[in-house]
């Protein structure tokens, strides 16, 4: 029987939450993606499989919706996902996570993966996956095309990084979720303090490897007081990830010690 949806349950730790004791965006990210990788291992195409035919996973589109109401540290988040769309080159990957044992929407989303030959770095075709899982054209995303980001507008603020052994993920390369911390860290402290993410999109477009050093620089956007382009560059100025992320005013952040089910 073909996997339709697969689900998993996930516990907030120390290591996914902000300083109000919430899940950050990077835990949705990161609870999203190994779910994912849950699910390709039961279908024998996990990322340990392919390796042996020279070919690797990449993600290279994300994005996410963020809900009001997010998990606190300690509580579970059911994770649920399924395959949404699958073409000759590339796979998408609908996404949706809930409070446990509630339908209380944490986050939902959608996620393109593709499948790299490790020798001639080019896509390799999706064919050897069809029959492993059931496709189905259930979108938590308006569709699946790729959104164009504006143009940059008034810099806010830049970045500098340089690619450490910590950065580094099983393939080599700087981590995907590194790019969505660096990002983060550019925006300045009093936008953080004041605002909540309510949506994300990355665009993944180069690698990054280790001393590599990355320029990143957040802009806002003309004529919006919501939505803000980051843009990290790599060696010789190669654009490598862009992201795009909104916010709105924050309201009151409850308070843990009255909010948390304890058990």
């Amino acid at each position: 029987m073909l996997i339709e949806k697969y689900r998993h349950k996930y516990t907030v730790t120390a290591s996914d939450m902000t300083a109000d004791y919430t899940l950050t965006p990077n835990a949705i990210l990161m609870f999203a993606q190994d779910c994912f990788a849950r699910m390709m291992t039961l279908c024998n195409v996990a990322a340990f499989d392919v390796v042996k035919d020279n070919r690797m996973w990449v993600i290279t589109e994300y994005t996410a919706d963020v809900g009001p109401l997010l998990a606190f540290w300690s509580e579970e988040v059911d994770v649920e996902l399924w395959v949404s769309e699958l073409t000759s080159l590339r796979i998408y990957i609908d996404f949706r996570i809930v409070r446990a044992g509630s339908e209380q929407l944490v986050a939902k989303g959608s996620f393109q993966m593709n499948i790299l030959n490790m020798l001639s770095h080019k896509l390799e075709a999706t064919d050897f996956l069809q029959g492993r899982f059931a496709v189905l054209p259930e979108m938590m995303t308006h569709s699946h095309k790729k959104q164009r980001f504006p143009k940059e507008g008034v810099l806010l603020a830049q970045t500098e990084h340089k690619v450490t052994r910590l950065d580094v993920d099983f393939n080599g390369h700087m981590g995907n979720r590194g790019y969505v911390d660096l990002a983060l860290l550019t925006l300045p402290d009093d936008l953080l303090r004041s605002r909540r993410l309510t949506q994300m999109t990355v665009h993944w477009l180069h690698e990054s490897h280790m001393d590599d050093v990355l320029h990143c620089s957040t802009f806002g956007i003309v004529d919006s007081n919501d939505t803000y382009l980051h843009t990290i560059a790599g060696p010789e100025g190669t654009s490598v990830c862009e992201l795009l992320t909104r916010w709105t005013p924050d309201c009151v952040t409850p308070n843990i010690a009255e909010t948390l089910v304890r058990k």
